[in-house]
């Protein structure tokens, strides 16, 4: 349900590394310019000063920390990241995409961590609800990879592997399972699409759901 107050459109794109999401928010930001629709780009963790040091330290290889350390900074960027940027944007009527958003938190801690760490979906939900501000994304695209892709994608890039990309194949199947547990629970705000597919044909299917959701919410206001 979009709160009255919030005259923007909220995307997010989910999905586990190596998906292509980051790509495909990007073309379709491009593609939206051209046509004059200017959109604000951001990324979690991180998107704010405060939250780009949090990204460092949780995603460093060197960085040691307990599984419920990890869900707090994840809470304590994304506080940061609604109250200064997604909020005030969605709030001036902005379109506003971001690479990952609550759903990666409980994916990843929720169901990745999960009972091997001492964590739960429900664990996760708590600590997150005050950090959202009853903000909700309008339309969430679920890039759907198997985990074999994902990992072969994860080794093929330049550097190394950062701390969270560093877990097994079995971490990211339990991610997978939590992904699509999110998909049956919200089928409406969630669009599922196959990454396997080629890059051009993914972003299309993007741009026809992200455009029908900007006429849309345009024909209400």
């Amino acid at each position: 349900m979009r709160w009255i107050f919030l005259a923007g459109i909220f995307i997010t794109f989910e999905g586990i590394d190596g998906c292509g999401k980051t790509t495909q928010m990007r073309l379709l930001a491009e593609r939206l310019h051209r046509e004059g629709i200017s959109c604000v780009l951001t990324r979690e963790p991180g998107g704010t000063p405060i939250g780009d040091a949090i990204r460092s330290l949780l995603l460093s290889p060197t960085s040691q920390m307990t599984p419920q350390t990890e869900v707090y900074l994840y809470a304590a960027s994304r506080a940061e990241h609604v109250q200064a940027v997604i909020l005030p944007a969605l709030m001036r009527g902005d379109i506003v995409l971001c690479d990952r958003f609550y759903d990666a938190s409980i994916a990843y801690q929720g169901y990745g961590i999960g009972k091997l760490g001492g964590i739960s979906p429900a664990f996760v939900e708590a600590v997150n609800t005050p950090a959202l501000a009853k903000v909700k994304p309008d339309l969430t695209f679920l890039f759907d990879l198997p985990v074999e892709v994902a990992k072969k994608r994860m080794k093929e890039r330049l550097g190394q592997e950062d701390r969270i990309e560093q877990r097994g194949e079995a971490f990211f199947a339990r991610v997978q399972e939590g992904l699509q547990t999110i998909f049956a629970q919200e089928p409406n705000r969630v669009r599922k699409l196959d990454a396997t597919k080629e890059i051009e044909e993914v972003a299309d299917e993007v741009y026809r759901y992200a455009k029908r959701i900007i006429e849309e919410a345009g024909s209400t206001r």
